[in-house]
């Protein structure tokens, strides 16, 4: 093949002799041993939109959204159900209505500018939060109906570092006609699965938000109260709570608006956009879906240098653009996995010390300095044994523990990027 010659070519003319640091086992006594640094392999990489991102049963529900000049405008609402309590009290004709609330406890993860305030609105799902008999997990792209109207809409600061809990006042009149379908034991309230039909589940979602924030999907940190007093010699107060109902539904849908971006080509399929048609960058961002994908086509040319040769070590760099952040802050782990030409991951890259996350290491005095970096031998090696038939390329996602519920966003140079470029390091030992 052309490509191949092509990638001979390079390879050959690009071997920097540099023979320290290793032993040749391998090799036969008195044989022509060459140990060579190639440290310009051809990579190319491109941006991916994956058609879908798994969204239900995270353990975090995602509020919030804010602008981005390298990703757009993105918004998140999460969808979630309260539960009926164990039991109910007993209401007798004296009880009173006074209140019903919905509190969120933040967690301390947050992205964007979270210095104004910012308007969190909860509304009632339209039907119950419940998957298709043909669907078994929820997506970010799904849209679940709501209600028109508002049950709450207020403004406030959230400062989610000082682990201060978010109260939202619902209307009234929700209120009232919960409290008494508990007074007089109405059918909507007697078992699980009535509860569902009626109560349906919720929405919290933020109008103009600047930035995003995560609640945790437990008893702990999300309850619905209903306040109300009984009047007797003195007022008695008291509450009932409604905690997060079957975690496992909860998700998390994202809206997304590239418009007026480097991104506004970018559509979902495995053609991707070019890091050449981009400015030689590409992009990464967990919860909405955007990976990156590395190939490197020279990789199956290197058993056509000679007959006997044999990768002693690969490193691979990343590196983010200065300038990109650190304003918008950058994921803290990116996994590197093995995938085919239509971007279905086959394997993660790791060494006998556990998976690679590609540590970020940052130095904001010489930001050059700042990147991720890997151990690629085993996937060099296989990719090089394999041949054109068995090749596979990388893709460079968040890692799992962040993919479903950070926003986290990099930029990456490729491997053409004049001051932060992708680097593949390849010791080779050649022996003909």
């Amino acid at each position: 093949m052309k490509w191949k010659l092509l990638a001979m070519a390079a390879l050959t003319g690009l071997a920097a002799c540099d023979k320290s640091g290793f032993e040749y086992e391998d090799a036969a006594p008195g044989g022509n041993v060459h140990y060579s640094l190639i440290d310009t392999i051809g990579i190319g990489m491109r941006t991916i939109q994956l058609d879908s991102v798994p969204s239900s049963g995270t353990g975090y529900l995602v509020v919030g959204g804010y602008s981005d000049p390298e990703t757009g405008r993105i918004d998140v609402a999460a969808n979630f159900r309260v539960a009926r309590p164990y039991s109910f009290p007993e209401l007798g004709d004296r009880v009173v209505y006074d209140s019903i609330e919905i509190i969120f406890r933040p967690d301390a993860y947050s992205y964007g500018d979270t210095l104004p305030d910012q308007e969190w609105s909860v509304y009632q799902l339209a039907r119950p939060l419940e998957l298709d008999d043909d669907q078994t997990r929820f997506y970010t792209h799904h849209i679940f109906p709501h209600a028109a109207t508002p049950l709450a809409r207020e403004s406030f600061p959230i400062l989610p570092r000082r682990g201060d809990s978010i109260q939202l006042r619902l209307r009234d009149d929700f209120g009232r006609e919960l409290m008494e379908k508990i007074r007089t034991k109405s059918e909507d309230v007697s078992t699980d699965v009535l509860f569902l039909d009626y109560m349906k589940g919720l929405q919290l979602r933020a109008t103009r938000g600047t930035a995003v924030f995560r609640v945790p999907a437990a008893d702990s940190a999300v309850v619905m109260r209903l306040h109300y007093h009984i009047s007797t010699t003195e007022i008695e107060k008291y509450t009932i709570d409604f905690p997060i109902g079957n975690p496992e539904l909860q998700f998390n849908e994202v809206h997304v608006d590239r418009s007026n971006t480097p991104l506004a080509s970018l559509i979902p399929g495995p053609a991707g956009l070019l890091s050449s048609d981009a400015g030689n960058r590409t992009w990464v961002q967990s919860l909405s879906g955007m990976v990156t994908r590395l190939d490197f086509p020279s990789l199956t040319g290197l058993p056509l240098l000679g007959k006997y040769g044999k990768v002693m070590q690969a490193t691979l760099e990343l590196r983010p653009i200065s300038g990109t952040y650190p304003q918008y802050a950058l994921p803290p782990r990116i996994t590197l996995c093995t995938a085919t030409k239509d971007q279905v991951v086959t394997d993660t890259l790791s060494t006998v010390s556990g998976y690679l996350y590609g540590d970020l290491v940052t130095d904001l005095l010489y930001p050059e300095n700042t990147k991720y970096a890997y151990d690629v031998t085993t996937y060099c090696t296989a990719i090089a044994k394999g041949g054109d038939a068995n090749y596979q390329g990388l893709l460079a996602i968040p890692s799992s523990g962040d993919y479903y519920s950070q926003l986290n966003r990099l930029v990456l140079g490729d491997a053409k990027h004049e001051g932060y470029r992708a680097y593949l390091k390849i010791y080779y030992l050649l022996y003909k």
